[in-house]
């Protein structure tokens, strides 16, 4: 079994368009994600640059994103079921993400490959350590 219960810092964004990387939210980003015991989650992503210009708004896809509600694991899957967000549209939605171990203290959340209109593949990779490791 997959162990994601605790504190983890984000290490690394990378958003893939037809398998070609660039960084998000920073390089490196700055970001959390908690998992409890008892179902719950939250996640903080934020882009240093974004904080050192002191610009009250953010774009919530680049700049800073956070979200929170209630979390279950089937297999290498992960499901945030969303109930507080910094984009209001996404409350109520789940963003699904496959988890991949890389050592006992490291591991990477994958988003679900999304193919647009134009038939470009997108997908995201959020690398992360767990704290206090």
């Amino acid at each position: 079994m997959i162990d994601v219960l605790g504190s983890w810092a984000l290490v690394s964004c990378t958003s893939y368009k037809n398998g070609n990387g660039t960084p998000s939210f920073g390089n490196p980003p700055i970001g959390q994600i908690q998992y409890t015991a008892d179902g719950r989650m939250s996640a903080f992503l934020m882009d240093p640059a974004w904080m050192e210009k002191g610009d009250p708004k953010a774009d919530g896809l680049s700049d800073f994103f956070s979200y929170a509600g209630r979390w279950t694991l089937n297999g290498d899957q992960v499901r945030h079921e969303i109930e507080i967000c910094s984009i209001p549209k996404k409350v109520g939605t789940a963003f699904v993400r496959t988890v991949t171990p890389t050592d006992a203290d490291h591991m990477e959340l994958s988003t679900a490959p999304e193919t647009s209109k134009s038939g470009a593949v997108y997908v995201t990779v959020l690398r992360w350590k767990r704290v206090g490791s």
